[in-house]
């Protein structure tokens, strides 16, 4: 099998990982399926409708057929949205060859299962390719990435052989990448951070200043640590960067969705994303899931509980967080 890389998705993250990857000058292919952003990538070496302003190299193509797409490629990076990850799973797998190393930088809960949105693709895979299957987690804006400005993800599977060769294949001057064994931690981790930043986003839109920021991001972390115990996984991975990094970046970042939905519905009169300008907000669909995965395990998140108390909210929407910062008692 000759070096090569695939990325399943060519939205933002997944064309800022092709262009980190295509800086080894191996053929990296992008799996499209929208004409518009492959006749772009592959006429213009551009991406504009996902990553403005960005050149790419000559060695990233994007195709619409996906046997073409995974070809022969050893390293397979999975980063389409979540509701659509288990059916492009399933129609990669006849393409995907013994030996393959796959990594996933898809997040999220499945509501079902409560599980992490990696661990349901784990369960899918047969052995072959499982055995080398890894999570991308971190704090990975992708214009950020794709500027070449010092970034770093965490590469965990449970086979540490696979998450070191993924992880080489990161490593550069100025993009790095590390491993980890906690598999579970890090896609919890990924998941439960973007209720969270909908509560830092809170904080900047009532004004708070950076004392109460840290004390929220304190109590975050703390929080997701009994989330990640409760589930068997290692709490210290709420200290990595799946867990603080990402939680950082998606709660302070002015990219960060979750953020600015937060900030905006301190002082909205309408809680709808759509209506405040925004489109995709993660934490909305996973506070909930989230709720269930604490009832599960018995546990107390009284952070939590005020995000989703906001959310529930038919007026005065930032109400039950002032109140959570009012009661507020440390151990």
């Amino acid at each position: 099998m000759t070096k090569s890389y695939a990325v399943l998705g060519a939205g933002n993250v997944g064309t800022a990982l092709a262009l980190v990857l295509a800086e080894h000058g191996t053929p990296v292919r992008i799996y499209s399926i929208e004409p518009d952003v492959m006749q772009d990538i592959n006429r213009n070496h551009r991406n504009s409708k996902y990553l403005e302003g960005v050149a790419l190299p000559n060695n990233v193509t994007a195709l619409a057929d996906l046997g073409k797409a995974l070809g022969d490629s050893r390293f397979v990076i999975l980063a389409v949205p979540s509701f659509a990850l288990k059916q492009v799973v399933a129609e990669a797998l006849p393409h995907l060859k013994a030996g393959t190393i796959l990594g996933c930088i898809t997040k999220g809960l499945d509501e079902k299962t409560l599980k992490p949105m990696g661990a349901e693709v784990i369960a899918s895979l047969p052995e072959a390719i499982r055995k080398n299957f890894c999570l991308i987690g971190g704090p990975a804006v992708a214009n950020e990435i794709a500027r070449r400005k010092p970034s770093a993800v965490v590469v965990a599977s449970e086979n540490l052989a696979a998450a070191r060769k993924l992880a080489g294949e990161f490593q550069g001057d100025v993009f790095k990448a590390g491993t980890s064994s906690d598999v579970k931690g890090v896609g919890y981790a990924m998941a439960l951070k973007n209720a969270y930043a909908i509560a830092l986003g809170l904080t900047q839109g009532l004004g708070h200043p950076m004392n109460t920021q840290a004390l929220v991001m304190t109590e975050a972390i703390a929080e997701m640590g009994r989330f990640l115990k409760a589930c068997g996984a290692e709490p210290e991975t709420a200290m990595s960067l799946a867990g603080l990094g990402d939680l950082l970046v998606t709660g302070l970042s002015a990219h960060g969705r979750n953020r600015t939905y937060g900030e905006k519905l301190a002082k909205a009169r309408t809680k709808d994303p759509q209506k405040l300008g925004l489109t995709t907000v993660e934490g909305i669909k996973a506070a909930p899931v989230m709720r269930k995965l604490a009832k599960q395990h018995k546990l107390k998140t009284p952070l939590l509980d005020a995000v989703l108390a906001c959310l529930a909210a038919e007026k005065d929407f930032a109400k039950p967080f002032v109140d959570y910062l009012r009661i507020l008692r440390l151990k």
